[in-house]
């Protein structure tokens, strides 16, 4: 019962950075976007102390806070619509992201024992299926917003397997402002992008 209580957090951001990848609503990405970032603590805070764990949701929700402002101020958020049929894309998208994480499923094994052997098999596959995800997004869509939230996914998995591995005052201050920054220049590119559609 421990144990799958362990790996609901785990399923629960992998399912989060899917729905990003695959729907194109922008509150519907944002509320994705928190639920990935809140549950990615249990998982930090296995491999870090509670008071260094809570660096991560922090930033997290400071991130998405930043692109909820930018889109509000551009009049990108709307009233959710879930009875929309998912499009074309949408569902390559879907199938696409799920079959990255099987083939991740059946690769974890040999890549944890040759590779990461001292990071746990449900945390390399929660920040192996992060960067997955992250990097499909990154070639499948070109919006400002998507290629921010999928650079953010691949940032999220990245610091989730360094935290297993290692960690540094240091490094952990610098992947705060790059996070930060990164939510910056999204919103930046964001706004520039509406400009551009309106005039």
């Amino acid at each position: 019962m421990s144990e799958i209580l362990t790996q609901i957090p785990i399923y629960l951001v992998l399912l989060a950075a899917l729905v990003n990848l695959t729907r194109r609503q922008w509150t519907i990405n944002l509320v994705a976007l928190t639920v990935q970032y809140l549950f990615l603590f249990p998982l930090v805070r296995s491999v870090l102390p509670m008071e260094l764990a809570l660096i991560q949701p922090f930033t997290g929700l400071m991130v998405t806070l930043i692109l909820y402002l930018t889109l509000v101020s551009v009049g990108g958020i709307e009233k959710v619509k879930l009875n929309i049929k998912p499009t074309s894309g949408e569902i390559f998208r879907a199938l696409a992201g799920l079959l990255l994480l099987v083939m991740l499923q059946s690769f974890l094994p040999g890549l944890q024992r040759e590779v990461f052997p001292l990071v746990p098999s449900d945390h390399l596959f929660a920040s192996m299926g992060l960067i997955l995800i992250g990097l499909l997004q990154l070639g499948t869509i070109s919006e400002p917003f998507y290629i921010a939230i999928g650079i953010l996914t691949f940032l999220s998995g990245f610091q989730l397997l360094y935290y297993a591995l290692d960690y540094s005052y240091l490094l952990e201050a610098l992947l705060v402002t790059v996070n930060l920054l990164l939510a910056i220049v999204g919103a930046f590119f964001i706004v520039k992008n509406a400009e551009s559609e309106t005039t």
